[in-house]
């Protein structure tokens, strides 16, 4: 039942593979790939994906282990380890501890994540230079004072880890978190990216998936680029699930486990420890202990049920920004299935399938306005055009300019903004509807730039009575067999005469 539910969510979502990882009693009882890989092979448990922020309880485990090892303390200043470290405002970077970065509650804005990821940078030194970019960004509010998701505050704690450590993060979570695990086939540098091959993801364009072979990012390991098979993330669950613990290797004491998966703060859904997600299993009232991850073309979700050693991996290549809900399903439903209550779906949102046409249709409708100038050879046309006041030529185009720079700016800086970032970011996780933008904007400009230079012409051409009432070139081949020049009174006859006389 379990597979024929993941299967239906894959098909309403249109995702084209997933894999399907279900544990009890310290084990994988059960394991499934659907579908195809971004490179038409069979997804099976094998299959690479990237986790997103399931990356998050990784990078807390690590800097859990520091803790435990007297190294680090969760409520010392950040500042404590990695001296650099600041925002815009130094004063309030140097009152943010760990336990805050950690818990999403340091200040620092949900929109930093999108100004300093997603850059692909795999350059030495890419997490301290993504992280040392911070310092442009002005903290959202004091630290403790509010919940904030926050990629950007996991970046500062793989960079403390790396300080405290001498180590690359991805080297050390290697050292001391996926290899003493036996996570054989787990992405966690750029080298792991291409030895394990790991296929592209699909975004959605226009309402079907299209794949998108992104490079990996070594600045954005510890908030999102962790990755592996459905088999590796279930290794790491079953070590939360026994207590730091898998198959006589410990990573984390029982206590330090328990830290990581105690709601701390009040989030945007449920309460959040140090890394994960806490609440209640919707329909039976289970403690549930979760986290969800979604880069451009993947999405990741892990459910656990720790009061009955209980979890649920779905892994998939595919990822909607404007339907992540429906993407959670399968893994929620398939944990609801698992402790006998019925799944719930949710129901399609049409924003995410009428704004990217929408957009489109409003590019092509301003692009029709680009050939609008044409019809002022028409006749009619013509003579209104030249019946118009100064005032009425002004007032009018000074209105359509603003209307036009008005809706650019809407597009490029409010839209995007309410969608979580820029105009860079809808390009990367909206792509049909950050594009369809970019046109309408350019459209826009090139509309507001020939409005603004055809009324320079019209107001010229006022300024100018002979210009203005200069007739067309067909009027004028009608007057061919007078002799010499027009005279000025012929040149201002009224537009249309030489029409009328035909």
């Amino acid at each position: 039942m379990i597979d024929d539910f993941v299967e239906e969510r894959l098909d309403a979502t249109g995702t084209p593979g997933a894999a399907l990882a279900v544990i009890e009693g310290g084990r994988v009882v059960h394991e499934r790939g659907f579908g195809k890989d971004g490179r038409g092979r069979a997804v099976t448990s094998d299959t690479p994906f990237l986790w997103g922020s399931v990356a998050k309880p990784v990078t807390g485990l690590a800097v859990m282990q520091l803790v435990e090892a007297g190294r680090v303390e969760l409520d010392a200043p950040v500042r404590t380890y990695l001296p650099w470290f600041r925002l815009a405002d130094r004063e309030v970077s140097g009152r943010i501890t760990v336990r805050q970065l950690l818990t999403n509650t340091s200040g620092i804005p949900t929109s930093a994540s999108a100004r300093i990821g997603d850059r692909y940078d795999n350059a030495p030194g890419a997490l301290s230079h993504a992280v040392r970019d911070l310092a442009r960004i002005a903290p959202a509010a004091e630290p403790g004072e509010s919940y904030a998701y926050s990629s950007a505050g996991y970046a500062v704690l793989g960079a403390l880890v790396e300080e405290v450590s001498g180590r690359p993060f991805g080297a050390y979570v290697h050292e001391n978190v996926l290899d003493p695990l036996g996570m054989e086939h787990a992405v966690a540098t750029e080298r792991d990216f291409d030895r394990e091959q790991v296929p592209p993801g699909h975004r959605f364009l226009f309402g079907k998936p299209a794949p998108f072979e992104a490079p990996y990012d070594t600045s954005g390991v510890p908030g999102a680029h962790v990755g592996g098979s459905a088999r590796d993330l279930a290794r790491f669950v079953r070590a939360q699930l026994g207590g730091g613990q898998l198959d006589g290797r410990r990573v984390l004491s029982a206590p330090g486990i328990a830290e990581t998966q105690r709601g701390q703060v009040d989030s945007d859904a449920d309460r959040f420890g140090l890394g994960w997600s806490v609440g209640t299993l919707e329909g039976t009232n289970e403690r549930m202990v979760w986290k969800s991850g979604s880069l451009p073309g993947h999405d990741a979700m892990v459910v656990m049920l720790p009061d009955r050693d209980r979890a649920v991996i779905v892994l998939q290549n595919a990822f909607h920004l404007l339907r992540a809900q429906e993407f959670h399903d399968a893994a929620f439903g398939a944990a609801r299935i698992l402790s006998g209550a019925p799944p719930e779906r949710t129901s399609a949102d049409p924003l995410a399938f009428v704004l990217p046409w929408a957009m489109a249709a409003l590019a092509g409708g301003l692009a029709l306005g680009l050939v609008a100038p044409a019809l002022r050879l028409l006749p009619r046309r013509r003579e209104a055009s030249r019946a118009r006041s100064r005032r009425r030529i002004v007032l009018n185009t000074g209105v359509s300019v603003a209307a036009l720079l008005t809706s650019a700016a809407l597009l490029w800086w409010v839209l995007p903004a309410a969608l979580g970032g820029s105009i860079d970011s809808a390009l990367l996780w909206l792509p049909d509807v950050g594009w369809a933008a970019v046109g309408v904007v350019a459209v826009a400009l090139a509309l507001a730039v020939e409005r603004t230079a055809l009324a320079v012409v019209d107001l010229w051409r006022r300024k100018d009575p002979q210009r203005a009432a200069e007739p067309a070139p067909r009027a004028m081949a009608d007057c061919d067999h007078v002799a010499g020049p027009p005279s000025i009174s012929q040149a201002g006859a009224p537009p249309g005469r030489g029409h009328s006389s035909k």
